[in-house]
């Protein structure tokens, strides 16, 4: 049964890629030579114009020269790939620490400190938001029928996250060493 809606569905997809392609215009009727008899094979400038008409499947792409390797990759050395995404989120200017707080050993240190609490604050409001999906998956996994062990797992993690959550919220309740 699966296999019959997999090839029914295969075929309602060739279909669809078959109907939205782009259609080439229709050619020209062959041109007769002076004897009256239809000529075989079009011009290769008919076929080249033939080729540029078209939009093709996702419109016509421009083509640049090609560079030699070794100078794309020198240039992506030098200035990176713009195609590549960003590997951390940009920080705002200024966020960083003063010239008084690089020169003061304190004040750097309140500094540090400032960065470690918003460090666990961004930790504790994603634990409070993955929470709910990871008991929304524990609730998944047994209806399922998944072993109870695998379940614990996930439990423990949750009880976890919560706890570890509960630290940073409050700081005062933990137990003094």
């Amino acid at each position: 049964m699966k296999a019959g809606a997999l090839v029914a569905a295969l075929v309602v997809a060739a279909g669809a890629s078959w109907l939205a392609r782009p259609h080439a215009a229709a050619p020209a009727a062959p041109l007769a030579d002076s004897a009256g008899v239809p000529s075989v094979a079009a011009p290769p400038q008919a076929a080249r114009d033939a080729q540029s008409a078209g939009a093709g499947w996702f419109g016509e792409v421009p083509r640049a020269a090609p560079v030699p390797a070794a100078e794309s990759m020198a240039d992506a050395r030098r200035h990176g790939d713009a195609r590549t995404p960003p590997l951390a989120p940009s920080t705002a200017a200024g966020t960083g620490p003063s010239a008084a707080q690089l020169a003061d050993p304190r004040a750097y240190q309140a500094y540090q400190a400032g960065q470690d609490a918003r460090v666990l604050a961004a930790f504790a409001n994603a634990a409070q938001l993955e929470v709910p999906r990871l008991q929304a998956d524990v609730e998944r996994a047994r209806a399922a029928g998944i072993p109870a062990a695998q379940i614990a797992r996930v439990e423990e993690k949750i009880r976890r996250l919560e706890q570890l959550r509960h630290e940073i919220v409050n700081p005062a309740q933990l137990p003094r060493n």
